[in-house]
């Protein structure tokens, strides 16, 4: 029997995992990563640990006792749930909840589709393999082993492949799969120090220099996070400047003053960014800075190519 027979054979057959893991809750995947705890099913709604999930997500969590409230926040988003309550909230609009948050054990467990939703995630729950997916946009798919089962997940939520182990060939295709899903996801990186090849160069981004040569941009985009102001999109970092530019720090004698500059023929040009209050207490936001418009990244300074340009610093 040849391998494609094999794998439309477990394909037809997926439905064939036992009722007691159903039963047992569903596992809980975000963006191919398990959560340790299984979700609780109330009212044909699936819960998880708040703690659990939040932090899955990359969400500050918050939890106040006397309120019975609990909060997950990040990048502007604030969702809130009340033990026992059938109203959350989302960035202070109300969302009305077929099930309250409960307490169990003591700990308290909340909606999945709700918070995998409002952070910007598609959430799939696949019956055949018992299994919820919260995948963000960049994610490719992953395989993982569910109760004795190999099963590869899509990025769109659908399950491609679930078959028994004892099958050696449909385990080495498995394996392969879940190698090139990994490698698919791995974010573009760069060798520090080493100029964009010709074939980079065709990426998006500034003067040849594709976007991920910005180190913040890996960082980000291997920790699924949101990716900082891109250079494709018209925003520049203060050590991109430098490399691509020979713009540096020049540093200042004015308080709350970062001075750049560079030689231009003879010429010295340096420019001058005083730094407001609101700038200074923000971790991130869009800010005029004199006549520099900058946004803030997680505490790091991203500058207008435009208005780089119009001060002379920089040319075309």
């Amino acid at each position: 029997m040849s391998v494609v027979c094999m794998v439309l054979m477990m394909l037809l057959s997926l439905g064939a995992l036992p009722v007691s893991a159903a039963e047992q809750g569903a596992h809980i995947f975000v963006d191919g990563l398990p959560l340790d705890s299984r979700a609780v099913s109330k009212n044909n709604v699936s819960f998880v640990p708040f703690r659990e999930l939040f932090e899955k997500l990359k969400m500050n969590i918050g939890y106040n006792a006397k309120l019975k409230q609990v909060t997950g926040t990040k990048d502007g988003l604030k969702i809130s749930f009340t033990i026992g309550s059938t109203t959350a909230y989302v960035n202070g609009v109300k969302k009305s909840l077929q099930a309250a948050p409960f307490s169990q054990n003591g700990t308290t467990l909340i909606p999945v589709r709700i918070v995998g939703e409002a952070t910007g995630n598609a959430v799939y729950f696949s019956p055949e393999a018992n299994v919820i997916q919260i995948n963000s946009p960049s994610f490719k798919g992953a395989s993982y082993t569910i109760d004795g089962n190999y099963i590869s997940f899509n990025a769109d939520g659908t399950v491609s492949l679930a078959y028994s182990p004892e099958s050696k060939e449909l385990q080495e295709l498995a394996e392969i799969n879940a190698i090139k899903n990994s490698v698919d996801s791995f974010p573009k990186v760069r060798v520090v120090g080493v100029p964009p090849t010709a074939e980079q160069a065709k990426d998006p981004g500034y003067k040849g220099y594709p976007d991920y040569f910005d180190e913040n941009y890996v960082i980000a985009a291997g920790n699924h996070e949101k990716l900082p102001p891109l250079m494709s999109e018209g925003w520049i970092s203060l050590s991109m400047l430098s490399e691509i530019e020979g713009v540096n720090s020049l540093g200042s004698s004015q308080p709350n003053t970062i001075a750049i500059g560079k030689y231009a023929g003879v010429e010295f040009i340096r420019v001058n960014i005083v730094l407001t209050d609101e700038y200074k207490k923000a971790k991130e936001g869009d800010f005029l800075l004199g006549d520099i418009h900058v946004k803030k990244y997680k505490n790091l300074m991203y500058l207008s190519i435009e208005d780089l340009k119009a001060t002379g610093l920089i040319g075309e």
